[in-house]
C-alpha cells in the first residue's frame, strides 16, 4: 500500500484563534498606528488651536510657536494662523511682491506733490490727492477681500461707511477655533472708533460672519446708543467716549477721552491676544494716537481699517518730536510697515471731498515675512533729499 499524503499541519494559532503570523503583522500595524497618532497629536492640536496664539514679547505680535510644518506652514506661521490654505510657493510670491514694492514714485523726494514741502525739484501739483496718487499703494493681496457694509437696505456694501476686510471667512474660522478651545472666549472682537451714528459696517459684519460670531465695541462722542440698538446687532456695545493719546493710566468712569490702553482695560480685554478688526475714523485724531495702537501689553491688531484725513493738522503733528518729516504721512506708513503691517487696500474718499481723505486697510504679519524686503531696501540705499 502506498503511503497516503498527509495534510499540512495547521498553523499555530494565537490565544485568540488567529494565525500567529497574522497576529504578529497586526501587532506591527497597531504599533505603527499608535506611533503615527502619537507623533501627530501635537500637529493636530496646533492646527486646531492656531487661532488662539499668544503674544510675543519681542515682536509685539502673536507668537508662531507650535504651528505645524507642512506645505502651508509658511503662510500659517507668518500670518499667525490667519492664512491656513496658501501654499508655500504662493506665499513666497506674495513675499516677493512686498519685497520688490516701491513705496514712492520719487524715492529720493517722496514729498513731491505734498503742499508742505517747497524744496528744489517740487512739482507744480501741490495738493494731497496728487501726493497719494504717487505714494504708498497697496503692496499685498487678499484673495477674498470684501467691502463690508450692511447687505440689506442700508448700503449693500456701497457708499461711504463700508470697509475693506481681508478674507472675512478666515475671521469666522478663527472665532470658531477660539470658542472651541475656550467657551468663554468672545471668539472675534471688533473695535469701531467713530461711527457718527452709521452702523452699516457692524451690521454688515454680522450679516457676513453670522450672529454671535463677533463682539462689537463701538466708540463715539455722540449719543447714538439707541440708534445702535435699532440695528439689532447681537453682542454690540456702545461706548460714549473718544480715543486720545495714552498718558498716565485713567480708568475712572465718565471721562470724555481715554487712551487705547485704558480702553482695553476698561473693557476687560487685557487677556486677549488679538483684536480682529480695528476700524477707526476719528477726524484727524489718527495722527496723534497711531503710535499707541502698538503699545506693549495691548492685544495685537490683526487688521486695521483707517480713514486718513488731510488738511492743516498743525499741533497734532508738531507734538510728534521724534518725527523728522514736516508732514505726518510718511512716518505713519513707515511705522506700521516696520511693525509688520502690509497694505492690502487703498480707496480715496471722493464722495465728500476731493480725494484728500484715504481709506487704508492693513494686515499684521510676522516680521520674518519682511526679511527679503529689508535686504532689498538695504541694497537700494536710497538717500532722501527733501528733509
Amino acid at each position: 500500500m502506498e503511503p497516503v499524503d498527509k495534510a499540512p499541519a495547521p498553523a499555530a494559532k494565537s490565544p485568540r484563534g488567529f494565525p500567529r503570523g497574522a497576529a504578529t503583522i497586526g501587532i506591527i500595524i497597531l504599533i505603527s498606528s499608535i506611533s503615527l497618532l502619537s507623533s501627530g497629536c501635537s500637529n493636530l492640536r496646533s492646527f486646531t488651536l492656531q487661532g488662539n496664539v499668544q503674544l510675543d514679547t519681542e515682536s509685539g505680535g502673536p507668537t508662531t510657536k507650535g504651528i505645524r510644518d507642512d506645505k502651508f506652514s509658511l503662510a500659517r506661521t507668518q500670518s499667525f494662523g490667519f492664512f491656513n490654505d496658501i501654499s508655500n510657493d504662493n506665499w513666497k510670491i506674495l513675499q516677493n511682491m512686498v519685497a520688490q514694492h516701491w513705496n514712492h514714485k520719487f524715492p529720493e523726494r517722496p514729498l513731491t506733490h505734498h503742499p508742505t514741502w517747497r524744496g528744489a525739484g517740487q512739482s507744480g501739483q501741490l495738493h494731497i490727492p496728487a501726493w497719494y496718487q504717487t505714494n504708498f499703494e497697496p503692496n499685498f493681496s487678499c484673495q477674498f477681500e470684501k467691502r463690508i457694509g450692511a447687505t440689506g437696505e442700508v448700503s449693500r456694501g456701497n457708499g461711504d461707511g463700508p470697509k475693506w476686510i481681508c478674507d472675512p471667512h478666515r475671521i469666522k474660522r478663527l472665532a470658531a477655533e477660539r470658542k472651541a478651545q475656550d467657551p468663554n472666549h468672545p471668539g472675534c472682537v471688533v473695535y469701531s472708533i467713530g461711527s457718527a451714528g452709521d452702523f452699516s459696517f457692524e451690521k454688515g459684519m454680522e450679516e457676513e460672519l453670522g450672529p454671535g460670531t463677533c463682539e462689537y465695541h463701538i466708540f463715539d462722542m455722540g449719543d447714538f446708543e439707541e440708534k445702535m440698538k435699532l440695528q439689532n446687532i447681537s453682542r454690540a456695545h456702545f461706548h460714549r467716549w473718544g480715543l486720545d493719546t495714552q498718558g498716565e493710566e485713567n480708568t475712572q468712569p465718565g471721562a470724555e477721552f481715554y487712551g487705547l490702553k485704558d480702553t482695553v482695560k476698561l473693557l476687560g480685554h487685557e487677556h486677549l491676544d488679538v483684536i480682529d478688526v480695528f476700524k477707526i475714523d476719528c477726524e484727524k485724531c489718527e495722527w496723534r494716537i497711531y503710535r499707541d495702537w502698538l503699545l506693549s501689553g495691548l492685544p495685537s491688531l490683526q487688521q486695521i481699517q483707517v480713514e486718513i484725513h488731510s488738511g492743516n493738522i498743525g499741533k497734532m503733528h508738531q507734538a510728534e518730536k521724534h518725527d523728522h518729516d514736516i508732514s505726518p504721512e510718511i512716518p505713519f506708513f513707515e511705522f506700521l510697515e516696520e511693525a509688520g503691517y502690509v497694505r492690502f487696500h487703498k480707496e480715496p474718499n471722493i464722495q465728500y471731498n476731493d480725494g484728500s481723505c484715504e481709506e487704508y486697510a492693513f494686515l499684521k504679519l510676522d516680521k520674518e515675512f519682511f526679511a527679503a524686503r529689508k535686504k532689498i531696501l538695504a541694497e537700494r540705499n536710497i538717500t532722501r533729499v527733501d528733509i
